[in-house]
Formats: C-alpha cells, sequence, structure tokens
C-alpha cells in the first residue's frame, strides 16, 4: 500500500507492494516517490533496482540472508526498524536511534515472516 511517508514499514523486505524512496538533504525528506516492487525471480532484483535508483541506505523490520548479503555487496546499508510507519522510520535513522541490521536479526525460511 502506498500512503508516501504514513506507509507501513513491510513486516518482510521484497514482500512489499512498494518501496518508498525518500530523497534527504542536509538531513530534511525532500523528495518522496512510490517504485512499485516489480515481480522478481531472484533475491538480488529488489535490491539491484534499488541501488539503481541512487538508494544507499535501506530500512526495513525483517530481510532473509541472500538479500542482506547482497545490499551490503552492492554498498547498501541496512538498517533495522520497528517504527509503524515509514515516516518515523526515516526520522528514527537521520536522529540517529535506528539500529543497522545485523545477522542476528535476518529472517530464516522461506520468508514468511521476521524474527
Amino acid at each position: 500500500m502506498n500512503h508516501g511517508l504514513d506507509s507501513p514499514v513491510s513486516g518482510h523486505f521484497g514482500h512489499c507492494k512498494a518501496f518508498i524512496v525518500s530523497t534527504v538533504e542536509d538531513g530534511e525528506i525532500v523528495k518522496v516517490e512510490a517504485v512499485p516492487n516489480m515481480s522478481h525471480t531472484s533475491c538480488a532484483e529488489p535490491v539491484n533496482r534499488l541501488a539503481s535508483l541512487g538508494v544507499d541506505v535501506l530500512i526495513t523490520m525483517g530481510m532473509g540472508m541472500r538479500p542482506f548479503m547482497h545490499a551490503q555487496q552492492v554498498g547498501l546499508t541496512v538498517v533495522r526498524s520497528d517504527n509503524a510507519t515509514v515516516g518515523d522510520a526515516v526520522q528514527a535513522y537521520l536522529s540517529g536511534v535506528a539500529e543497522l541490521m545485523g545477522r542476528e536479526g535476518l529472517c530464516s525460511g522461506g520468508g514468511g515472516g521476521h524474527h
């Protein structure tokens, strides 16, 4: 569902209907756009798509090992968020209270949920 910054943070990266891409300048959100999550056959596809758009930070509640490792390989920072909305998650990141996602926070299995 796309409600811009009021959109809920997806429980699992890659299963969302759209990625909300926020452009930040001088610590302020200056642009927000929805990028549809196209169907994909590989965990790397959504990561590559976002990287090609200039995204450098991914904020998510949950993510599997393969997209996490690929995000690191292409230079993206992955941040874990328990915030309900995208806007709150971005603000938590900008204020320095969001935490980097580590392997211990990754989803296991087929991606039906997160831990």
